[in-house]
């Protein structure tokens, strides 16, 4: 019966809108299928098969993979060994590309293959084209990109020919995930943006989704993760629209994996909540079971038509009743031998996909340890790093006191320097000495935290008493500069601190408040409560900090140094400490500053409790 009567070729129209649309709008093109279908005669077999393939290709973008394979399956059935040759290879790569999806790659493997060796023998472009693109996504999974790239290569020569942009969009798209996965991040943005750019102009919804993610991981991984997150914003409610749960976990993920990094663990937090919910939604259904049934009722259903069709022909021949009878023992043999069978095939499938299940089990730890020791690996290597520059600039900063308390030590022992001279030179030696004795003290305090040989002992203290100390301790260098030390705490605070690093604390911000400030300026020290807390201020009128410097020091593990208003020099460890024990001690820190203007350190400590 031909397909091409009126009625039928408005069918065929509706039908192909909706393969134009179903990328965009999966949901009208299901229900301009769904109403075809109805209307389409039991006996009209290539119309039947194409609203079938249409409907698999819809599910697929919903992300709804056991229905397109249901539906791919009953498109192949009613095609196959058929001269539909375009259907026919059509529903093969429907459903191959939908196994790999589930990661059944050997099943997804076979249909692929099928489809190559069809379209080549049809020397039809398009559908040759189409079975590249497929086939590299098979390659991609199994991790041959080399042979990937150069079946995505050969698929877009033709579809360029053919100037089929959706499929060139698919194509790049794939190109830029291999590109990925080959650690070519710059390449991989590259083809990611001429796929983003064809998915909007297509209306490609579901590409555009994942293209948007796909751009999204390779710019982060380029250290652009402000672009990433825009990037990942718009993605989501995409695959949110589509269903793809798949790469809405992915998204989530790497948006908790930025979050994290820049410590707004609250956002992390939230989308790592959001990963779980679509996980359930993901694996909600036993696809491997689900679509090893389908496939075994598609085998079956095929068995079944061959024995239908036995049946037909032996029926004109069924003349005699022995025959029939032969006919019917042959026919209930047949049955029990299929019932074992089945029977059997369950029993290999139950055990493999019990194994299946242990290796996922086990890979999913091997990756998880994999991870451990990744982020264990860079974390040693930033540490070793700024061990690196920190011994660096110490050894600098030491040898010239060292050096010059020898010389001088040398020339007044061969008496090239009267004692009168050494007086005067001395002084300024101590001075180079004081400033060397605090680049010790910091640089024995900051080894013994990082060999965690430094332990908190907080006890209760008044903070009154420490600020008094320090400030008196500091009160010569602060003169021999002429800066005055205001320390306007008169009542006792009491606050849960460990005493060595409180000191340590004032002593680093005190003296960099001296450091940084001018002749006749003064240094203000102070603190106030609230209802759980002590706030402790440093501030000074001196030569202040950018912004940039602040955050420098707020926000890495970096040292920071900056030569005083006299010249002083330091290691930038006295921050660093300080910020470490301020952590350990339970507070906070921030800094505020205007440039020629002054700064104002403050930190917090917990009051002691009553």
């Amino acid at each position: 019966m031909s397909y091409q009567t009126p009625d039928s070729l408005q069918l065929l129209r509706q039908d192909s809108l909706a393969l134009r649309i179903y990328l965009s709008k999966p949901d009208s093109a299901i229900a301009i299928i769904n109403k075809n279908i109805d209307a389409v005669s039991s006996d009209h077999q290539y119309l039947r098969s194409f609203s079938y393939l249409v409907l698999s290709k819809a599910y697929w973008a919903k992300g709804d993979y056991n229905l397109s394979i249901d539906y791919g399956l009953k498109s192949l059935r009613l095609v196959e060994n058929t001269s539909h040759v375009a259907v026919w290879s059509k529903a093969l790569l429907a459903i191959g590309r939908t196994f790999i999806d589930l990661q059944n790659i050997n099943e997804g493997r076979g249909y692929i293959e099928q489809a190559v060796t069809l379209t080549k023998k049809a020397r039809n472009k398009q559908l040759l084209a189409e079975a590249y693109r497929e086939k590299s996504m098979l390659l991609s999974e199994v991790q041959d990109y080399d042979s990937a790239i150069y079946y995505c290569d050969l698929g877009l020569d033709i579809f360029s020919r053919l100037k089929d942009s959706v499929n060139i969009s698919i194509l790049y798209s794939r190109k830029g995930k291999i590109l990925f996965r080959k650690n070519n991040y710059l390449q991989s943005a590259i083809y990611n943006r001429k796929a983003l750019l064809l998915d909007s102009l297509v209306d490609n919804r579901r590409s555009l989704g994942i293209s948007y993610y796909q751009l999204a991981h390779s710019i982060m991984m380029l250290g652009r993760t402000d672009s990433a997150i825009i990037l990942l914003k718009k993605s989501i409610p995409i695959n949110l629209e589509m269903q793809n749960f798949s790469v809405l976990v992915k998204a989530h993920s790497l948006l908790a994996d930025i979050y994290s990094k820049q410590e707004r663990l609250d956002l992390a937090s939230e989308h790592l909540r959001l990963v779980n919910t679509y996980k359930d939604s993901l694996y909600k259904f036993d696809k491997s079971r689900n679509t090893q049934e389908l496939h075994a009722l598609y085998e079956l259903a095929s068995k079944e038509h061959t024995i239908k069709f036995l049946e037909q022909e032996n029926s004109l021949q069924q003349q005699q009743v022995k025959n029939q009878r032969l006919l019917v023992i042959i026919l209930v043999l047949c049955i029990l031998l299929l019932g074992i069978l089945v029977y059997f095939l369950s029993r290999l499938r139950r055990i493999e996909r019990d194994a299946l299940k242990n290796l996922s089990a086990k890979n999913l730890s091997i990756e998880q340890q994999k991870e451990e020791i990744e982020a264990q690996a860079e974390f040693l290597q930033q540490l070793n790093n700024l061990k690196s520059k920190l011994f660096s600039v110490i050894s600098h900063d030491l040898r010239g006191p060292m050096s010059t308390l020898h010389s001088l030590l040398d020339l007044l022992g061969r008496k090239k320097l009267t004692p009168e001279e050494f007086i005067v030179v001395s002084d300024k030696v101590k001075v180079n000495l004081d400033v060397t004795q605090k680049t010790l003290e910091n640089l024995l305090h900051w080894s013994l935290s990082q060999m965690e040989g430094i332990k908190t002992d907080a006890k209760t203290i008044d903070i009154k008493n420490s600020i008094t100390e320090v400030c008196t301790l500091l009160s010569e260098s602060a003169k021999q500069k002429s800066v005055n030390i205001a320390n306007t705490l008169n009542t006792s605070v009491y606050v849960k601190a460990d005493t060595n690093q409180l000191h340590l604390i004032l002593r680093n911000l005190i003296h960099n408040a001296i450091k940084f400030s001018k002749p006749n300026n003064n240094v203000t020290v102070s603190a106030f409560v609230d209802s759980t807390y002590c706030s402790v201020s440093v501030k000074d009128a001196g030569i202040g900090m950018s912004q940039a410097e602040i955050e420098t020091v707020i926000d890495s593990n970096n040292h920071f140094s900056k030569v005083g208003t006299m010249q002083e020099k330091g290691t930038g460890l006295g921050l660093l400490l300080c910020k470490e024990f301020i952590k350990l001690n339970g507070g906070k820190i921030q800094i505020q500053s205007i440039v020629n203007e002054g700064t104002e350190v403050i930190f917090t400590l917990p009051l002691a409790a009553n």
